[in-house]
């Protein structure tokens, strides 16, 4: 590989991300075809992780014009945008990303890649759940908020004026249900908060053990 090539921008991680997000986008035009460096196209493929089939799309996209991909230039800048793509820090990228495994890196790259992906994959699962744990409490707290909103206007209620005794009976057991209700949620928050810490402490411990 030459100097030039280790320069190449595509290298960069800020074009890994996008790139990523254009990995749907694999049609050509006539100009495209006519005029395509299929060694690059398939370097830029190779660099975005796009899986090997793309390269049918461009067969049919530039079989309307008459042209005939060069495959052997395609599949030659593919497996050295490979080499760029399934670096162990793009692994642990995606996977605390949240992305799914991409299929597509050598056997000799594989394995390191696979790893750092798990360990992104394992920080990320970490944070969901706190952050789920996190929602969870903030909906229960909301609720609560509500049922003693609610509970304190049956107290108003109920030492307002002119009430029949069959009617301050009604609101004492509103009064009543409310306060079950409330206690209900306040145990659900206990326990949430629980899973909450412990959660946390996973997370922090899977951060620090991370080597990425």
């Amino acid at each position: 590989m030459t100097e030039t090539r280790k320069r190449n921008p595509f290298l960069t991680a800020a074009m890994l991300a996008v790139l990523a997000q254009l990995q749907g986008c694999a049609t050509l035009d006539k100009d495209e075809c006519m005029l395509a460096d299929w060694r690059l196209i398939g370097y830029q493929d190779g660099v975005a992780g796009k899986s090997a089939t793309v390269v049918g799309e461009y067969r049919e996209d530039c079989a309307k014009h008459a042209v005939v991909p060069d495959l052997d230039a395609y599949r030659a800048g593919r497996e050295e945008g490979l080499q760029q793509y399934c670096k162990v820090d793009n692994g642990y990228r995606l996977g605390n990303g949240g992305r799914g495994f991409p299929v597509v890196c050598p056997t000799a790259l594989e394995g390191d890649f696979r790893d750092a992906y798990n360990t992104g994959r394992e920080l990320y699962l970490a944070r969901s759940a706190v952050n789920r744990t996190h929602s969870r409490i903030d909906n229960r707290k909301q609720t609560l908020s509500t049922l003693e909103s609610n509970r304190a206007q049956k107290l108003a209620a109920l030492i307002s004026d002119g009430l029949k005794t069959d009617q301050r009976v009604m609101i004492l057991y509103d009064i009543n249900e409310l306060q079950q209700d409330m206690d209900s949620v306040e145990d659900e928050i206990v326990d949430l908060e629980s899973d909450l810490e412990d959660q946390q402490a996973r997370l922090d411990q899977i951060s620090h053990n991370s080597a990425y």
